[in-house]
């Protein structure tokens, strides 16, 4: 294969990870390929995980003038979602430690350390948010499949210095513009199906079988915003050109679903 065609977590390790080893492998991963697709729908998902953990750091900085008080936040982020978010969250401070090139903090900060270290991480996250928003578009050779529904709507600082990163969603006024493509395939949404176990206990599993046989058997519904964010993955498997292969972190999501329709998903 001599495309790539880039997910979600890519995007996020090369944008949102400098200097790290995540980073470094993607970068050197993307150098392996003659040409490396960019779908919007990666940039979609990406705004709305990745880069919202990371404003919501940033407004928590803002909100408490601390970096303790901050971390305790975090920590204490609801168990029912918490796990992804919290992760992508203290990968924020990291991401931020490494742009200021500060030292290690000790065990106890002072008060006005504290507030001092806080301030620095909001600048750096204020930074590495507006500068990987205009870097996006530029990490693949190419970026493809727009998506007319959803606007790519920059992020911007309110008046109390708060992100607003949206939309984030498509708009709900109008059917997901990737219904008719999707549904004009109906052996590969069987295969997509068929390929998640029913007996799966997790969520996302039951949601993207769920969406996947409404397309198959009343594919004359309407395809909600909703829906196509639960698609999820299957999305990448469906639309990967036949020349690409799905370049990923992710790969016991991807690649079930990437075999299941004759394709591949490969890690950096």
């Amino acid at each position: 294969m001599s495309d790539a065609y880039l997910e979600t977590t890519i995007l996020t390790n090369i944008l949102l990870k400098p200097g790290s080893k995540k980073q470094a492998a993607a970068k050197f991963a993307l150098a392996r390929y003659q040409e490396t697709l960019l779908p919007v729908y990666s940039i979609k998902e990406w705004k709305k995980g990745p880069l919202d953990h990371y404003a919501y750091v940033h407004d928590k900085l803002v909100q408490t003038k601390s970096l303790a008080d901050t971390l305790g936040a975090i920590n204490s982020l609801s168990p029912s979602y918490a796990s992804y978010k919290k992760s992508t969250s203290l990968e924020s401070l990291e991401a931020a430690t490494r742009l200021q090139g500060a030292q290690r903090r000790t065990a106890i900060l002072s008060k006005q350390l504290d507030k001092e270290l806080a301030d620095r991480y909001r600048l750096a996250l204020a930074s590495l948010i507006v500068r990987t928003w205009r870097k996006r578009r530029n990490v693949a050779t190419r970026t493809i499949q727009d998506l007319e529904c959803y606007t790519e709507a920059k992020p911007t600082l309110d008046r109390d210095g708060y992100f607003d990163l949206k939309p984030q969603k498509c708009d709900p006024d109008h059917e997901c513009c990737l219904a008719d493509a999707l549904r004009a395939r109906p052996d590969l949404l069987k295969k997509l199906r068929d390929a998640i176990p029913e007996s799966s206990s997790r969520e996302e599993d039951r949601n993207r079988r769920k969406v996947l046989k409404q397309l198959i058997n009343t594919p004359k519904l309407p395809l909600t915003e909703e829906q196509c964010r639960r698609l999820g993955d299957a999305i990448f498997a469906f639309f990967c050109p036949p020349n690409a292969i799905i370049l990923t972190t992710n790969m016991r999501d991807h690649q079930p679903l990437a075999v299941a329709v004759g394709k591949i998903a490969q890690k950096p």
